[in-house]
């Protein structure tokens, strides 16, 4: 924390020309200083690896020329390679011993010391190595070999035998050395250059700063208040772009201060001239300011008022509501303000109602400094409310009476269809009764013809019985009440298709219904719906080879719709908008039987539930009838 406050301190205290200068500075001597670290590492790394694989090769050398001394151990043999191996650099001891690690020559300088804490190596090494590293010197090991002769009597090759070994112990005061003499070459080479490029930078930094130092000093002036400066467009493209968007600004500032002082003016010109009261109160509720409207509602005189609390021309009747929102402003409840209306002495003219717009105004410090806000006289607008508000009473009234009315009319079409579906019938049961009998009874006696009569009359009689059916069945639509569920759409589908299998077994024909479709709707009519569609498809598919009926869901529209699809007849699209009208057929009695009540039956429930329906068909292509179902209804019941 503390080294933040003096860095935060140094920002702020310190020219940007002086905090440029150790920035960089800093910065190079840092970078000088880790390229010295890490060139000296690297050199380091490779004197080592020298220094090592020049260790290897002399215990290899030495284990070389020590054969005889460990053939017939003899330390006589070794003394002249041993005084030979001492000669190298760092070589500081060298020791020749027997398998078991029995020395038969150990010899060294004053400082070495003989090593008894080493084990022998084991007989299966064939090359020089590293056996240990302490921190002042390496020892390596490289072993002894030799191959007896071979006989030429014996078959097999002669292994090699493991004679002995000898260790190389090896000083790192040549390592220390030269990666002391690197580090200090690479640091006065990089401080070299890097005072090179500190004297480049300072001068570059310098004919940067003072253009900046320059507007700098400008600015102040300018913010001491003096008139009509200007900055001076030297130095680099950067700074000559700051020093103009700065003359720029100044201009832009000095228009925007001829253009407040304008705005003010016509904001008085404003103010004066608006109809509503514009006031201010202070933090006691007294009047502070008003507009010259204040007049025309109330009749008093602008400079009597203020100074005055603006809850004296407010109607003792209103008082406590204008309290109450008065205490919110003070608590500042509503800092985007409040709208409320109460009652106001307006004068001669007696009491009126204004509606008040009022907000809190705030300190420099937010605390509560008292209101502004709008007075707009609605006295007329209240008396046209109350006006509105008897209209209601009457409409009201009059909706009752239509009510009445219609709950008649519903009482009437009841009576209505209960005379079509008993006074209706009787009359038909006896005409088909009739020309049932006389088929039966009379039938031989009558010629072809006749009988062609006779058996019109019937089917006819029994078509108009299932168009009262139909049309009693798309009456009771219109009355009976909604009762929406979550229904599984599926299941309805998959218990019509098989009742018509049950009906018509040895039909044939592929039925594709998708799982699980749920949907919310009323249970009874919306298997209307699937029963009328589902058995319209499979009518009109009873003329294919190869029947098919899907019902499916698809994405229209970003909401759900479901479809019934066949490849049956199909239909002229021309023809699409009168589907649905009752008693519309697209195709003749004679190619398939029907009402034409059915898809008016649909459509009627599909308006119940707010839904859709619509069809695509081609000629003898097949026909796709969709509908939709709200997702969410705002309702159970309807």
């Amino acid at each position: 924390m503390m080294m933040k406050n003096v860095l935060k301190n140094f920002l702020r205290n310190t020219a940007f020309s002086q905090q440029l200068s150790i920035t960089v500075t800093t910065g190079v001597m840092c970078i000088a200083l880790f390229s010295s670290v890490v060139s000296s590492w690297q050199g380091s790394r490779q004197i080592r690896l020298t220094l090592l694989d020049q260790g290897e090769r002399i215990a290899e050398n030495l284990a070389n020329n020590s054969t005889l001394a460990l053939l017939y151990n003899s330390a006589e043999n070794a003394s002249q390679v041993i005084n030979t191996t001492l000669t190298f650099p760092d070589v500081i001891q060298v020791e020749i011993r027997t398998p078991t690690g029995q020395p038969i020559l150990v010899r060294g300088n004053n400082d070495a010391k003989p090593v008894t804490d080493a084990s022998p190596p084991p007989n299966t090494i064939s090359a020089a190595y590293m056996e240990a590293e302490t921190g002042k010197d390496w020892r390596f090991i490289a072993p002894v070999r030799t191959k007896q002769a071979a006989s030429p009597f014996e078959m097999e090759e002669q292994k090699e035998e493991l004679l002995g070994y000898v260790r190389v112990i090896q000083s790192k005061a040549t390592l220390a050395r030269m990666m002391t003499q690197v580090f200090l070459i690479n640091l006065v080479i990089s401080f070299f250059f890097a005072f090179l490029f500190l004297l480049v930078i300072r001068n570059l930094s310098g004919r940067l700063t003072r253009p900046i130092t320059a507007l700098s000093q400008t600015m102040l002036r300018a913010e001491q208040g003096e008139a009509n400066v200007r900055a001076n467009l030297v130095g680099a493209k950067d700074i000559v772009d700051m020093a103009q968007a700065f003359n720029n600004m100044i201009a832009a500032l000095q228009e925007r201060e001829q253009a407040l002082r304008e705005s003010q003016a016509s904001y008085r010109e404003v103010v004066e001239s608006v109809k509503e009261v514009i006031f201010q109160t202070d933090v006691y509720g007294n009047l502070v300011f008003l507009n010259p409207a204040w007049k025309e509602i109330t009749g008093q005189e602008i400079e009597q008022t203020l100074n005055l609390p603006l809850k004296q021309f407010v109607d003792p009747r209103s008082h406590s509501l204008f309290d109450l929102w008065q205490m919110r402003m003070m608590e500042q409840s509503f800092p985007q303000g409040c709208r409320y209306e109460v009652s106001f002495s307006r004068g001669k003219q007696g009491v009126g109602w204004v509606e008040v717009t009022q907000r809190a105004r705030t300190d420099s410090k937010g605390r509560f400094a008292g209101t502004s806000g709008t007075l707009d006289d609605v006295t007329e607008r209240k008396a046209a409310e109350e006006r509105l508000k008897n209209l209601n009473v009457e409409l009201e009234a009059r909706v009752k009476v239509r009510t009445a009315e219609l709950e008649t009319s519903n009482r009437d079409l009841e009576a209505f269809s209960y005379s079509v579906s008993h006074d209706l019938r009787a009359p038909l049961r006896g005409i088909g009764g009739f020309a049932y009998i006389l088929e039966e009874d009379f039938g031989p006696q009558l010629d072809e013809k006749a009988r062609g009569h006779l058996k019109r009359i019937r089917v006819s009689t029994q078509r108009m019985a299932e168009l009262i059916d139909d049309l009693l069945e798309l009456s009771r639509l219109s009355r009976v009440s909604l009762h929406l569920s979550n229904i599984n759409l599926s299941e309805i589908a998959q218990e019509i298709f098989n009742d018509l299998r049950e009906a018509d077994p040895e039909r044939k024909i592929e039925v594709v219904v998708g799982e699980n479709i749920m949907a919310q709707a009323d249970p009874t009519l919306i298997r209307m719906v699937l029963d009328n569609l589902i058995r319209n498809a499979w009518k009109f598919t009873g003329k294919r080879a190869q029947p098919r009926i899907e019902f499916n869901v698809s994405l229209h529209e970003s909401s759900r719709a479901f479809f019934v699809r066949d490849n049956g007849a199909g239909f002229d699209m021309a023809y699409a908008g009168q589907l649905f009208q009752p008693f519309t057929r697209l195709h003749s009695m004679e190619s398939f039987s029907g009402t034409g009540i059915g898809l008016a039956t649909v459509h009627r429930v599909m308006q119940r539930h707010q839904g859709k329906i619509w069809a695509e068909a081609q000629i003898e292509q097949g026909a796709t009838f969709y509908f939709t179902l709200p997702e969410t209804p705002s309702d159970g019941t309807n």
